[in-house]
């Protein structure tokens, strides 16, 4: 199924989306250089429990479309609420994952709460990456300049290095990753257009503060301690002290794309922070 969010030149820009199950509605928002279907562990443990769930590919990634614009979060906070407008979904609980939070908290602080109940940020982007003299939380400019340097290069070595960070393959590959789950992840990295992938590293110097400042509704954060994409120190550890109804955990061992890693974890966290709403 497909939702049509604005044109580029003589074609229609369509947003590919999955709707399945009953009951209270969950929108899944996946992370850089992935699709909906890397949430497929968090779907049928939600299908399980009896809600409703709605994944999607945000545009330039899985089965949507591939425009030249659009790729900051204004843009792709637009898409998400074309969705949800369309679904006519009421009293949803939007969760997000790496940048995908990114859309979730600017779809928040641009069009509001009267759509949503609850939120759930993982391995968060906001509250504000980069390192600046009014951010000293955030990290070096220079490594995320170095992130799009590498992307402009070479993007398949570039799509290695991000994978081999998110999933801490030398601590867990082969037990809590396998190879074929690693090589899974590298194809759906590479299916994602070019112009996707640089303007998604653009978009990590997004500052999401003044977004945070207008959330009212409960709000999970789930993040690993092994983070390496998005530091805790620099992300989810600060959101508590900026969201007045934040749960925050905390993951040990996890890694970034601790949705795979740590599913059960991540699974568990979400079904009873859902069960409280």
């Amino acid at each position: 199924m497909e939702v049509v969010v604005g044109r580029e030149n003589s074609g229609a820009i369509r947003i590919c989306y999955e709707d399945h199950g009953h009951g209270d509605p969950v929108v899944l928002v996946h992370g850089y250089l992935q699709d909906g279907r890397s949430w497929e562990k968090q779907e049928s443990a939600l299908l399980t429990a009896g809600y409703r769930v709605i994944t999607y590919d945000r545009r330039g990634f899985g089965a949507s479309t591939r425009p030249s614009v659009g790729y900051g979060f204004d843009t792709l906070a637009a898409d998400l609420a074309v969705l949800v407008e369309t679904l006519d979904l009421q009293d949803a609980v939007l969760v997000g994952f790496c940048s995908g939070t990114g859309d979730v908290t600017r779809y928040l602080g641009t069009y509001g709460e009267s759509r949503v109940r609850a939120v759930a940020l993982l391995a968060p982007l906001p509250p504000y990456l980069p390192r600046t003299a009014g951010n000293p939380d955030g990290i070096d400019l220079a490594i995320l300049d170095e992130l799009a340097r590498e992307v402009i290069a070479d993007r398949p070595a570039a799509a290695k290095t991000f994978l081999d960070r998110s999933y801490n393959i030398d601590l867990l590959g082969g037990t809590q990753v396998s190879d074929q789950a690693w090589q899974n992840s590298f194809h759906v990295a590479l299916g994602a257009s070019a112009v996707a992938a640089r303007g998604g590293v653009e978009a990590l110097l997004e500052d999401f503060r003044a977004d945070l400042a207008r959330i009212t509704v409960p709000v999970l954060v789930v993040q690993g301690d092994r983070d390496r994409i998005m530091p805790p120190e620099a992300t989810g550890d600060r959101l508590s002290g900026l969201l007045p109804r934040a749960r925050h955990v905390v993951v040990p061992e996890g890694p970034h794309a601790l949705i795979w890693t740590h599913a059960d974890q991540v699974n568990q966290a979400l079904l009873d922070f859902l069960h409280t709403l």
